[in-house]
């Protein structure tokens, strides 16, 4: 069957089996040896959920992954950004030879090109081939380290990790980067749409004053201004005057400020746009096996221009955690400050380019990205559920309990503000 007839007939019914005979014929297409196995990859991703393991002949091992275009609407300005990215980091290893730092290699199609297109109905239907990082692994959270003297030796090796790739990719022209998901990292955006949640609109006109101005932009992120169909009148009612909630309305209101200082400053352009990663959770860094010495950061579909202070603030905001992000109890939902200042010794002990302006910033990064965080939920709460939607097994307010734990990290944050400062002093002084 020919390759475009094979990727049809999957795309067409993805339940038939064909899986692993459309992998196949697509690994074919790229520039490798021929292929021995194929086999679905053993970590499943949350977005782009067709994952394959390849191994051709010769023994070596692949990454072959179709991207989510119903995620990511713009797949050509994905492969771009991350293409960039990856020949910045190259680039600058080649001067830096004493890393221990391993960028993903992108294996080239028959035709040269970074990844494959097959039109299906007019649909993008893009995949690429990447090169297995040997003896490497991954983790989901510190906790699967034994030991605290282990778990906080992660936590600095994920710092430096942090460091090195806002280094590394700091020539990166980011003005010329396009976004590959408008927006993402919006917080001005984010905060038209709790606005206008608040007035449980349904009409498309009556949302019209809070809507972006960019007509890209509105065309990605119209629905998520006015009630979703997943909700009914009643129940809309129910959680807008939820009480337990009215705390946290009135929070997100008052610290709007603080939630906003980051992008104002991009937007005035006081901090400096750099090429940022947009996902820096533990779970996209590799570590060396034996090691456990970070040597990648991995899963770039979310490469666009901002300010690398915004993959601190995630990284940090997600480590220090110690409840994670579903806990009932809020009591429990603390900041791990032995884990904050080993994200931030493995960063400021690694890091060259950072400017003094952005140091002096990271303290209000991390609480200005648990406030984004928690609104976002909080948002999707009261609009239904339609962006961080619900599994099958998922409990209904799943998106209030998440809002209610980041809006209270960000709390506890602020009370954390004095020994958190003091991290940076040296730094800041030197």
């Amino acid at each position: 069957m020919a390759t475009h007839a094979v990727v049809k007939t999957w795309t067409e019914d993805p339940a038939n089996g064909a899986e692993l005979e459309v992998a196949r014929v697509i690994a074919s297409q790229f520039r490798i040896p021929p292929v021995a196995t194929v086999e679905r990859f053993r970590e499943r991703g949350n977005i782009n959920l067709h994952t394959f393991s390849v191994v051709t002949e010769d023994g070596q091992p692949y990454l072959l992954q179709r991207l989510n275009t119903d995620v990511f609407a713009f797949p050509d300005r994905v492969m771009d950004a991350m293409v960039s990215w990856l020949r910045a980091q190259s680039s600058a290893l080649e001067q830096r030879p004493e890393l221990n730092w391993t960028p993903i290699t992108l294996v080239p199609t028959l035709d040269g090109d970074s990844c494959l297109d097959f039109r299906v109905a007019g649909i993008p239907n893009v995949w690429r081939l990447m090169v297995l990082i040997p003896n490497s692994t991954t983790f989901k959270s510190l906790s699967e380290v034994p030991g605290r003297a282990a778990q906080l030796a992660l936590a600095e090796q994920v710092g430096r990790g942090l460091a090195l790739a806002a280094d590394l990719t700091s020539d990166l022209d980011a003005h010329a980067m396009d976004v590959s998901l408008p927006g993402y990292r919006d917080t001005y955006g984010y905060y038209a749409q709790f606005d206008a949640v608040l007035g449980m609109h349904r009409d498309a006109d009556a949302v019209e004053p809070y809507l972006p101005e960019s007509a890209e932009v509105r065309r990605a992120t119209e629905h998520l201004y006015r009630l979703s169909a997943n909700i009914g009148d009643a129940e809309a009612e129910a959680r807008r005057y939820d009480t337990e909630l009215r705390p946290y309305l009135d929070l997100v209101q008052e610290a709007r400020g603080q939630a906003l200082m980051i992008a104002d400053g991009v937007r005035a352009g006081w901090l400096r746009k750099t090429a940022i990663h947009g996902d820096t959770k533990i779970d996209n860094f590799l570590f060396d096996r034996t090691t456990l010495e970070v040597k990648s950061l991995v899963d770039l579909d979310t490469v666009m221009p901002y300010t690398w202070l915004a993959d601190w603030g995630d990284c940090v905001r997600s480590l220090c955690n110690v409840a994670g992000e579903k806990e009932r109890d809020l009591r429990q939902v603390q900041v791990d400050r032995e884990v904050y200042a080993a994200v931030a010794r493995g960063f400021l002990a690694t890091a060259t380019t950072p400017q003094r302006e952005e140091i002096a910033l990271m303290v209000d990064a991390v609480e200005a990205i648990a406030l984004e965080l928690g609104l976002r939920f909080l948002t999707d709460y009261l609009r239904g559920d339609n962006y961080f939607m619900l599994g099958e097994e998922d409990p209904a307010d799943l998106n209030r309990v998440r809002a209610m734990v980041q809006l209270t990290l960000y709390e506890r944050l602020r009370e954390a503000r004095p020994e958190l400062e003091a991290l940076f002093v040296e730094r800041l002084e030197s």
